[in-house]
């Protein structure tokens, strides 16, 4: 974890200090003939804070500080009726408060890798055939807090590879609609433990009758589909910007004949309330609807809490905090 850590802090460094050089370069040489005028670049590094203190407060409850790390850059290329755009989207984030003993205890609270690359030629006004590529990850070790012992993720586990063919509609810089109609997903696990679960829909572990194990839990998943993809932004008022993205995905060829239509849904909407160039508020949500990911149900039975079911349930973050942001 440490390393991966590590790597995520060297990219952010590097971000601020290359990209803009990068950026700086190609202004300069946008004067010649060169097939470099018609790219542009951004990059984006915000640091997200939150802070919670309490002394002596009777109704309970822990001080803490969290914050959090994203790092986006967009590389866009348009010339004429071709169009290409990549996009690379990393964040991080942590809270430590005291546990019990007064001891402080470290837990993740954001954890993401997100590539994604979307090409396309304008067929017709505003209407483009378009290919799209996507990968997603984590960096570091995700558990089931509070309990820390218990591994739910790992950094390629899951992982994510989605390559989708169809239309994509963009009216406006503001809003697009990507619908596509042949979209293969591939879900890798590749921590045998959690594959052996059958954690992220992989086929899990065999155990005879004496609990031995006889054979190991797939570490792969191949998935066919349809793959929606709808974005907006737009500044709100001013001062104020709104930025949305949903995606939508259905596997035809689900095992079970009776998930084949049950719909993948990831949601994630963003607010920002500019203060100045380099200081604002974000309120962040992400909702996630997995079939293959059970989410525990628990009640306190004897004064202990105990698992009672398990079973696809909407998932639902939500922050908020003070931003500093770093634009290039």
């Amino acid at each position: 974890m440490n390393r991966r850590l590590l790597f995520f802090i060297l990219i952010n460094t590097f971000s601020i200090n290359s990209f803009s050089n990068i950026i700086a370069d190609s202004t300069k040489i946008t004067n010649s003939p060169d097939i470099t005028k018609f790219w542009s670049f951004e990059t984006v590094t915000k640091l997200i804070f939150n802070q919670i203190s309490l002394t002596n407060w009777a109704k309970g409850g822990e001080s803490s500080l969290s914050g959090k790390s994203d790092l986006i850059f967009e590389a866009k290329y348009k010339k004429e009726n071709i169009s290409f755009e990549n996009d690379i989207n990393l964040d991080f984030g942590l809270m430590g408060f005291k546990g019990d003993n007064d001891k402080i205890k470290v837990q993740k609270t954001e954890d993401k890798i997100d590539l994604s690359s979307v090409f396309g030629y304008e067929a017709y006004k505003n209407w483009y055939v378009t290919t799209v590529f996507n990968f997603k990850t984590q960096f570091a070790n995700g558990f089931k807090y509070p309990d820390d012992s218990t591994l739910i993720s790992d950094f390629f586990s899951p992982a994510y590879f989605t390559l989708s063919f169809g239309f994509d509609y963009k009216p406006s810089k503001k809003f697009s609609l990507f619908m596509s109609p042949a979209a293969g997903k591939l879900i890798l696990v590749l921590n045998q433990e959690l594959a052996d679960k059958g954690a992220y829909g992989v086929i899990p572990a065999e155990y005879d009758t004496l609990g031995i194990k006889i054979k190991k839990g797939k570490k792969r998943k191949a998935e066919f589909g349809i793959n929606i993809i709808c974005k907006a932004k737009d500044e709100i008022f001013k001062n104020i910007t709104g930025e949305t993205k949903l995606v939508l995905y259905n596997n035809y060829l689900d095992d079970n004949l009776n998930n084949r239509w049950n719909i993948d849904i990831d949601w994630e909407t963003k607010f920002e309330l500019k203060v100045n160039k380099h200081i604002s508020t974000n309120l962040y949500f992400h909702s996630i609807y997995d079939h293959n990911v059970p989410i525990p149900e628990y009640e306190i039975i004897d004064d202990k809490k105990t698992k009672i079911s398990e079973g696809p349930k909407l998932q639902i973050k939500e922050s908020f905090g003070l931003g500093f942001t770093f634009r290039f």
